[in-house]
């Protein structure tokens, strides 16, 4: 036991005093900046909704009021005309006021508080760079305090809870060694409690020497000033949102959260657990509702619209599976444009560790993987069918842009099948999983749940979105970025039309008489200055003096190649089918990062698959395309979570040719798209519409034009 020592009692009980401090001074760190976040984000929604008030008429009261006779002449000829002025007129003004009583008074406050409320209760917050406000910076500052202290300040909370009883416990017991005085006059049972509780002070405060680093990071969490802040913003608006939502409650409507699912449905989800401890970041509203339906309902399509973070729902489904439920091993197929994005975000957004399985390691990569635990193998469509499996089970297995295995009869959907079957968990992710035909959707339904067909007849699903809903809500779900992402900037779409110069007609001309339907789509950019490329030119202009980037898509290599030549050292890219992965992600990287690369030039069917490209805010289309799938998701790289800017998207079209044709086409499929893409619908119209195939409708376009120009 030892002797009573009151030098090293005190000593201890010193140094955990100390400790203890720092302890309380890390977490009250963390703690107000909850509460400044908290109300800042008051005070900006506040002001807001006293803009919109301002503009209210003052009879929209008496929308919200049960009173038949609420009394507003009198206020009107006072010249009190907007509910905001009626909020701030006092009682004492109203009742001077003709004919108006103590009951009238009342009743115009009381629908004076409801517009209010409703009013504070409809304001998204939008965070803009460009127009920074006391509150939004305040707001911006304690988002960035908290984004970057959550870990530690974890790490120090559970420490605390572990040890907080006995560290206060010890402390007690060694009140006699605050002074020599109150020693002097402690019995000797109490001087030897003292040196002992002092003794494991030391211990404890030993173990918690491990949250130095912890308490360094609070540290310079503390010190974040505003400019650095928003400057942390633009890097990664999208977890600045996820943060403010998860802190405030800020955020899309339930019913736009659950992508109108049945209340069955939805109270199954909502009762699944989520470990999120091997997750980092924050999790949307809509984000946390989808990991959660992967869990409860095992074999899913997440239909979500493009650019909310389908890839950080499946992370989330996977590190909980990994913490609640110790599985090891998991499986992500994707094309290989995307096999580095993957990766990326496994490693930025969890604990898990990503084996890239793609070219001449991929069966050393496979067996590493497979040795490993806590292991995401990433993989390709191609490469999938030339592994030699391990006997080891994935616990999830992801198929990401699910359509590419819409077809059965391909190898490349035989050997994801195989996967899939062996798999308890499965997510396939598509934002448009069945793009014309009822018919393909229902294959993915037979590789994840099988039983669900014999209920999915076709002339069930033909019968409207609702019908579709019901049938499918087991299976799918889908959510829109205007339902769920309320701070997401304005997008602005705009068709550029041009004419055809001589050369260019003459080009074109030649292509129709010829049938040559690819000639005939890019002759807008032949000739020695066509209308297109002058266009082109002058938006990236526009935009460069502005500050904002622009990405430039084209189905066609040699438009690509001439908008590269024009453009010069602006242009990042081409970005093409025959760019390997990797390096597409260091051609965005560069561009992202490198103020002299304003435009970044890629082929609509490779830079739309799989890229974020928020550095940018202006898209071009040099021509238009087919299927309004193919727009969409290029559109959706640059117009995603994450984007704090206005987003501009022109299409370039040529007067009097095919584009005319493909226009008209586009609105009639993006109807279709339409009637059956929200609340949890597929994007697709019934196998029976009018929908023929590339090739057929590229002969029935060639054959209209040939027939308008006399040829």
């Amino acid at each position: 036991m030892g002797s009573p020592d009151f030098a090293a009692a005190h000593d201890a009980a010193r140094r955990a005093g100390q400790f203890t401090k720092t302890l309380a001074w890390a977490l009250g760190v963390t703690e107000q900046a909850v509460r400044d976040a908290r109300q800042a984000h008051l005070g900006l929604v506040q002001d807001a909704a006293r803009e919109q008030i301002d503009r209210m008429d003052i009879d929209s009261l008496r929308e919200v009021t049960s009173a038949t006779s609420l009394y507003l002449a009198p206020l009107r000829a006072a010249g009190i005309t907007t509910v905001g002025q009626v909020q701030r007129t006092p009682d004492a003004v109203l009742r001077r006021l003709p004919g108006m009583g103590t009951a009238r008074i009342r009743a115009i406050r009381t629908a004076t508080q409801a517009v209010w409320e409703a009013a504070v209760a409809a304001q998204p917050v939008m965070l803009d760079p460009a127009a920074r406000t006391p509150f939004s910076s305040r707001l911006v500052c304690a988002l960035a305090t908290t984004l970057h202290s959550r870990e530690a300040a974890v790490a120090i909370g559970r420490w605390q809870d572990d040890r907080q009883p006995e560290l206060a416990d010890l402390l007690a017991q060694t009140t006699p060694a605050r002074n020599r005085i109150r020693w002097l006059f402690s019995s000797s049972q109490r001087r030897l409690a003292a040196t002992t509780a002092g003794r494991r002070l030391l211990e404890l405060i030993g173990d918690g020497t491990r949250l130095a680093a912890a308490f360094e990071q609070i540290s310079a969490s503390s010190r974040i000033s505003i400019a650095q802040a928003w400057q942390l913003f633009e890097r990664d608006a999208a977890q600045f949102y996820a943060e403010l939502e998860r802190l405030t409650g800020a955020g899309a409507p339930g019913a736009a959260v659950t992508g109108g699912l049945a209340a069955a449905i939805v109270t199954r989800v909502e009762r699944q657990p989520l470990d999120l401890s091997l997750l980092r970041g924050s999790l949307r509203a809509y984000q946390d509702f989808g990991a959660r339906f992967i869990l409860a309902q095992r074999r899913v399509i997440i239909g979500d619209e493009m650019g909310l973070g389908k890839t950080f729902q499946v992370i989330a489904a996977m590190t909980h599976l990994a913490a609640a439920e110790d599985a090891t091993h998991f499986v992500v197929v994707c094309p290989a444009s995307v096999t580095i994005n993957w990766q990326r975000e496994i490693l930025q957004h969890s604990l898990l560790t990503p084996y890239l399985a793609h070219g001449e390691q991929r069966d050393q990569v496979l067996h590493d993987w497979a040795s490993s635990s806590r292991s995401v193998l990433i993989t390709t469509y191609e490469t999938l069918r030339s592994l030699d499996w391990p006997p080891v089970q994935a616990s999830m297995v992801t198929i990401d842009e699910a359509h590419y295995i819409k077809n059965p009869a391909t190898k490349r959907t035989q050997a994801c099948a195989r996967l899939i079957s062996a798999s308890p968990y499965v997510a396939l992710l598509s934002g448009t999983p069945m793009e014309n035909r009822v018919d393909e959707f229902v294959e993915l339904i037979r590789l994840v749940q099988p039983e669900l067909l014999s209920s999915l007849d076709r002339p069930r699903l033909r019968l409207g979105p609702r019908a579709f809903r019901r049938a499918v809500a087991a299976v799918y779900l889908r959510r829109s970025q205007s339902d769920v992402l309320m701070e997401l900037p304005e997008r602005i779409d705009t068709d550029d039309w041009v004419h055809l110069g001589s050369d260019e007609m003459h080009a074109y001309r030649a292509a129709v008489e010829a049938g040559n339907w690819m000639a005939m789509r890019q002759a807008g950019f032949r000739g020695r200055s066509p209308e297109k490329l002058e266009r082109l030119l002058d938006l990236c202009a526009e935009a460069g003096a502005n500050g904002r980037k622009v990405v430039v898509f084209s189905y066609f290599l040699d438009v690509l190649e001439r908008v590269c030549r024009e453009l010069g050292p602006l242009a990042a890219g081409p970005i093409t089918g025959a760019v390997p992965a990797r390096r597409r992600q260091e051609v965005l990287d560069e561009f992202s990062s490198t103020d002299h690369l304003q435009v970044l030039v890629a082929q609509i069917q490779v830079g739309g698959i799989g890229l974020n490209i928020q550095s940018a805010a202006v898209v071009v289309l040099c021509e238009p395309q087919l299927k309004p799938s193919t727009e969409a998701q290029a559109i959706a790289r640059v117009h995603r979570m994450g984007q704090i800017h206005r987003v501009e998207v022109h299409r370039l079209c040529a007067a009097d040719s095919i584009d005319e044709r493909i226009i008209a086409l586009l609105v009639d499929k993006q109807r279709a798209f339409d009637d059956f893409a929200a609340h949890s619908a597929l994007a697709a119209a019934s196998s029976d519409a009018t929908n023929p195939s590339r090739d057929a409708l590229a002969r029935q376009l060639i054959a209209a034009e040939q027939a308008r120009l006399g040829i």
